[in-house]
């Protein structure tokens, strides 16, 4: 007579993790839950910084001196990768922010006269090397005058020589004790202006540059 005989049972098994590694496990998974939900954020916070820091600039206008280019307290948005990569001598008409040492101040204005040339005014007008200046941007023609009559200005090699949009309200080379601005001194250029508040002399998204 056979009998049956009852399979023994398995023999129990080890945990497959130590405490440890289930902990380092439990924390890589956290981190991982973390990362889905949250690293966006970190990662847009450091394009910002990219961006912002070393490839654009942002500037707000505190005075009417750019007007109406740049309507007082409007932002622009300005490029500096071109004068840091390339060359970094601005063209003329390009409106810079740059660092004034004598005002100790990041300011904003037009370049006009470029190294070698001298500037000088007649009848309202700017004179590049005696030769009369087209400035269609300017929102009143005929208005540029300088501190004193006759004055005339020779633009020394790495500088150049900048007016504001708003001749008649504007304090720039032609009343610094220094007219000349190095070109090393210039951040960025600007390229488009952000008006949006109300009573500003135009509203919207403008292209400057």
């Amino acid at each position: 007579m056979s009998e049956e005989l009852n399979p023994s049972p398995e023999t129990p098994q080890e945990p497959s993790g130590a405490p440890e590694t289930a902990g380092g496990r439990k924390k890589e998974l956290t981190f991982r839950a973390f990362w889905k939900n949250y690293g966006y954020l970190f990662t847009t916070v450091i394009v910002m910084v990219i961006l912002f820091r070393g490839i654009f600039l942002l500037g707000y206008v505190t005075s009417g001196s750019m007007e109406t280019t740049l309507p007082t307290r409007s932002v622009f948005l300005s490029w500096r990768l071109s004068y840091l990569v390339g060359d970094p001598m601005p063209e003329r008409g390009s409106i810079v922010l740059f660092d004034s040492d004598e005002l100790d101040q990041t300011l904003v204005k037009r370049v006009v006269g470029l190294p070698g040339e001298t500037v000088s005014f007649q009848d309202g007008q700017v004179l590049i090397d005696g030769v009369a200046l087209e400035e269609k941007y300017l929102p009143v023609q005929g208005i540029t005058y300088p501190l004193s009559d006759g004055d005339t200005f020779t633009v020394p090699e790495g500088c150049v020589f900048l007016l504001g949009d708003h001749r008649d309200n504007s304090l720039d080379s032609r009343f610094w004790q220094e007219p000349f601005i190095p070109v090393s001194n210039i951040r960025s250029r600007a390229l488009v202006d952000i008006s949006l508040l109300p009573g500003n002399s135009w509203l919207g998204v403008r292209r400057v540059g």
